[in-house]
Order: structure tokens, then sequence, then C-alpha cells
């Protein structure tokens, strides 16, 4: 399938997923689970998923961290329990993180129950998102969405109303095409593009440079906001760009960044600005849960990487620098 087409179909794939998610949540035994510190860990979009989820986690009184898998491999005890995300199960460093980690418990969110990481885990849920593309999508929203069902139960919270977050994505994605056509325009041709959040949205910051990255080829990468603004924004001009997720520090930032003639995305639920300028601003639900809100927070980040793609000739171009050790092959 190609890319847009697997973006559209995000409500259908993010229903399935909490649909099934559901029902595999009240069978685990998550007692393990209950007390301690959790490492929600991943590798590439999978560790920008993680952050999303251990965001969450600490907004309910959970001891929670995001560790890239690589860093918890040498990490010695770092954590009582581990929650692993890997869509397909088969990164190398994701897998050896669990096995260095006897005495955890542990969790595996993947597509396949017979994955390498959902047998290292030992307790594991399946994703049912049906088929992705390059960059991920629905892999990456699915993940998010199963982990979602997987912290209200390991919190003991409540009040997102899951079933009606598909049409949530849908309205939100109708809205965000919309804003494509400028978007295109303020974005074209940029040398580098900065994605900057706080807390569970710098793990959507983090998502959003790895789509841009991979499917426009345009250098960019992840800063949290107040560290943004210690110096890491100085290098930012009319030749580049910004996409910035939140509703507090951020709106401020992006009205900077306008002012200097730095083209911004601005992914807000802040209800008191709007476009001018050089500034172009998506508005999203103000949803409480970090999880859903990371959810509809990238999904104008996967079309703005769609329409950098199509501008530069790249629709749809699989990576150029295939790696040969990052995935475990399958079994034959």
């Amino acid at each position: 399938m190609s890319y847009r087409s697997t973006v559209a179909r995000q409500p259908e794939s993010i229903a399935a997923c909490i649909e099934a998610a559901r029902g595999q949540v009240e069978t685990l035994d998550l007692a393990p689970f209950s007390s301690g510190q959790i490492a929600v860990t991943g590798i590439g979009a999978s560790f920008a998923a993680s952050a999303v989820v251990a965001g969450e986690l600490a907004r309910n009184g959970r001891r929670a961290v995001a560790l890239r898998s690589v860093d918890l491999i040498d990490a010695g005890d770092a954590a009582d329990a581990i929650i692993a995300l890997s869509h397909r199960g088969r990164s190398v460093e994701t897998v050896d993180s669990l096995k260095k980690h006897p005495g955890a418990a542990k969790l595996a969110i993947t597509n396949s129950e017979t994955s390498p990481l959902a047998e290292a885990a030992g307790r594991h849920i399946r994703l049912e998102n049906g088929p992705d593309a390059t960059p991920s999508s629905t892999g990456y929203t699915g993940t998010l969405a199963a982990a979602g069902l997987l912290t209200e139960k390991l919190c003991g919270a409540s009040g997102t109303d899951w079933s009606a977050l598909p049409q949530t994505v849908r309205d939100t994605l109708e809205r965000a095409a919309e804003k494509m056509p400028r978007l295109g325009k303020l974005f074209n041709d940029r040398r580098a593009i900065d994605c900057v959040g706080a807390v569970s949205s710098l793990g959507t910051a983090d998502g959003a440079s790895l789509l841009i990255r991979e499917a426009a080829r345009i250098p960019a990468g992840a800063t949290d906001t107040r560290h943004y603004l210690h110096g890491p924004m100085e290098s930012m001009d009319s030749r580049t760009g910004v996409v910035v997720f939140g509703d507090g520090r951020e709106v401020q930032m992006a009205l900077q960044l306008e002012e200097i003639g730095c083209p911004v995305l601005l992914v807000t639920s802040n209800q008191d600005v709007s476009d001018k300028g050089v500034l172009a601003v998506m508005r999203v639900p103000a949803l409480q849960n970090r999880i859903a809100r990371g959810i509809v927070d990238i999904l104008a980040a996967q079309l703005l990487a769609a329409e950098l793609s199509d501008a530069a000739g790249l629709t749809d171009t699989k990576f150029r620098y295939r790696q040969t050790d990052t995935k475990i092959p399958v079994a034959a």
C-alpha cells in the first residue's frame, strides 16, 4: 500500500487495534506491573511512541521512564518492569534489551504473537493495524492505541472514550488535509526542519522528525521545548522550518519563530492563536490522555511528510540505505 493510503485508513486500523487490545488487556496477568519503576522501550519510531506512553504513565502517578533499547541493554537493573514496543517485533536491540533484564517483568506490543520480541517478553498484546507502509503510520498509531488501553489498566484510570477516537482521527485528518496546500508552499525546499514538544509531545516531535527524514530526506530532529529555548533555536531562519506541538510556551515560541520569518506548523488545542504570515495552526482536540493526544497530534505531521515527499519526487520511495543487522530474520 502507498504511504498516503495507509495514513488515510488509520480510523479503521485504530478502531481494530482498540477492539483487539481491549480483550487482550483483560486477560493478561499484570500484577508484576502494579508497583516499581516501568521502563518503556523501543528503537526508531517505537522509541518515539515509548516517550508518549511513559508520559501518560507518569501523568497517572506511575514511576515510568522512556529508555532507548540500546541504552537499556547496558543499564543493568534499570527497571522493575519493561514495556517493549516494536511493530513487527523483530528489532534486534529491543529483543536484546529484554534478554539483558531477566529479573524484570516484561510485556511486548507487536503485530505477531510469534515474533522474537513477544517470545522474549512472555506477555504480549497483538496489534491488528493491518498493512503499513514506509514511513510507518498505522503501526505507530496502532501501537499507541493498544498502549493506551494498557496504561489505563495499569493505572486504574478511566475517562478516555477510546470508541470515539477513530472518528476524532477521521475528522482531524480531514482538517489537516485542508492545511496541506499552504504548508507545502511554506515548507518547500527547507534545508532543515526542527520538531519541538515537551513530555509526551517530545515523543510526538521525535516521531514527526523521523517521518520527515524518511519520507522527504530533509534533515530533521526533535528537541524538548524548554531546551530549545536555551540555544538550539539559534540556527533557525527563513531557510528552515519548525513543527511545534503544544498548548503553552510552544505558542509563544511559534509566534516568535514566525516573526523572524521561519515557517512554522503549530499543532495545538490553544484557541487564541491563528494562521498568520508564515505560521500555520493545526488545531486539535484538547484530549487529557497524552497517548490519545499523541495519536491526533501526529496526523498533521504524517500528511506534511507526504507533501514534502511528493515535492521532492520521492513519493513512496523506499529506504536508500538498507541495513542487514537491525532486524531478526523471519524463520524459514
